[in-house]
């Protein structure tokens, strides 16, 4: 099973170095194609760095949500910086819509500890939307409290529905808006604690003293379902959590600050600059480590299949070496690897060929008609030359590969042969093989069967002089 998965590991390096290497081959440049892999590796591994390199610049160049105060926004002088601030404030139940730029309106918002301390703040959003709060209220059942709650608003908005059995009555302010729920999903029954989050509804028409207390209208905030809500808050003075950056403004200030609507606020105020409100940091452009992890997951995909290889070779017991091909004899073999004839290395993938026990003589005759002999001599003179260099040998074990012409004379001692014997894994079966290495020539032998390999594997580590594994 491990061999499996590693060979369908190593297929995949091997697919793309046969498909390119087809393609390059019409080119003549199918050298080329061993280089290819490793060029994606690389290529893959610098697109991972450059992603997560410029996501996280991203990152780092969004707006940093940083806790303040009022009275430290107000403060703020610096007219490079963009920091985003997120502070308390109490909101004024006034507001001021701009005509000089449509979709704006003008809020007052109030230090909690120095009310007198103000900040101008614009938004979006609309008197009816702009105070959103998180608070916890506790589940009270009177209908008659909200009935005449909502006969003293007056005329409602149209797309507001009003749960007129229940209301909330506010025990804290603040908490996690995350873990709130809206009013429309409020699963609770009378006398339960929630945690809830809803935009007090234009506190200037739709408030009410009631006696300690004054009641509201809570709404989803982007939605229409609404409920009475009795807190301790006067409408002047509706504690919001608000967050923006302030910044120099852009916006021509002068329309709101000759308004009525700013001679008659009762605070000090700075006048140069107003605080853009939102709910969240902008996010100006989209940042996402997943094409990072791919890259990277890619880089070590192809860097893992290029170190195991394909086929995958397991070894196994060892096989004593022996004589086991007399000369004229041979054990049919399928041939995987790289077999080197002069200074090139011939690529074989399960090409047909034998390893084989020949005279030196015979041997000579299959070199010279394969071109692996001198070529500025006679044929007699070449084969001549080579049966005087191999004095003292009668017959020389190789490995032969038919359709390419090549042969693998196996070299005995420490430079010599490499031999061992195992099973060669390929996607969905395994054979039986023999693993030969002898100086630039790497190849894996697939035989028939386990007889056939240790009769191979025997004869090639006694040529060789070494046992065989």
């Amino acid at each position: 099973m491990v061999e499996q998965l590693a060979a369908l590991l190593g297929w995949i390096a091997h697919a793309i170095r046969r498909a390119v290497g087809s393609v390059l081959s019409l080119m003549g440049l199918r050298a080329l194609a061993r280089f290819v892999v490793p060029a994606l590796i690389a290529v893959l591994a610098v697109a991972a760095v450059v992603s997560a390199r410029d996501t996280a610049q991203i990152l780092a160049d969004r707006p940093r949500i940083t806790d303040s105060t009022l009275v430290e926004v107000a403060g703020h002088d610096d007219p490079d910086a963009s920091i985003w601030y997120a502070f308390d404030a109490l909101v004024d139940e006034s507001s001021l819509p701009t005509p000089a730029d449509r979709g704006t309106t003008f809020f007052l918002a109030r230090d909690p500890e120095d009310p007198d301390r103000g900040l101008l703040v614009r938004s979006p959003l609309d008197d009816e939307s702009f105070r959103r709060r998180v608070l916890t209220a506790t589940l009270v059942e009177d209908p008659d409290r909200v009935a005449s709650a909502l006969e003293a608003f007056g005329t409602l908005p149209g797309d507001l529905v009003i749960d007129e059995t229940l209301y909330l009555e506010e025990t804290a302010t603040g908490g996690d808006a995350d873990a709130a729920v809206e009013p429309s999903d409020i699963r609770a029954d009378a006398g339960d604690s929630v945690l809830v989050i809803g935009r007090v509804v234009a506190p200037a028409r739709f408030a009410l003293a009631d006696g300690d207390a004054h009641l509201y209208l809570l709404a989803d905030p982007d939605g229409g379902r609404a409920m009475v809500l009795r807190s301790p808050h006067p409408p002047d003075l509706v504690p919001l959590r608000l967050q923006g950056l302030y910044l120099r403004d852009t916006f021509d200030l002068a329309p709101v600050l000759d308004s009525d609507w700013f001679a008659g606020l009762e605070a000090e105020v700075p006048t140069d600059r107003a605080l853009q409100a939102d709910y969240r940091p902008p996010i100006t452009v989209p940042a996402s480590w997943v094409p990072s992890i791919l890259f990277a997951l890619g880089a070590v995909l192809l860097l893992g299949s290029q170190l195991v290889g394909y086929p995958v070779f397991r070894g196994g017991r060892a096989v004593a070496a022996g004589t086991s091909i007399a000369v004229g004899e041979s054990v049919d073999v399928e041939i995987t690897g790289q077999l080197a004839r002069d200074r090139h290395l011939v690529e074989l993938d399960r090409s047909p060929g034998a390893v084989e026990r020949l005279s030196i003589e015979e041997l000579a005759l299959r070199m010279w008609r394969y071109g692996l002999l001198a070529p500025d001599v006679s044929r007699r003179e070449a084969e001549r030359q080579f049966v005087e260099a191999s004095r003292g040998r009668a017959d020389r074990l190789v490995v032969h590969e038919r359709d390419q012409s090549t042969l693998l004379v196996i070299e005995p001692g420490p430079d010599g042969a490499s031999v061992r014997a195992g099973r060669l894994h390929r996607i969905g079966r395994s054979a039986p093989a023999v693993h030969v290495r002898q100086g630039r020539s790497d190849a894996y032998l697939g035989l028939r069967s386990d007889a056939d390999r240790d009769r191979a594997a025997a004869a090639l580590a006694g040529e060789a002089g070494e046992p065989s594994a």
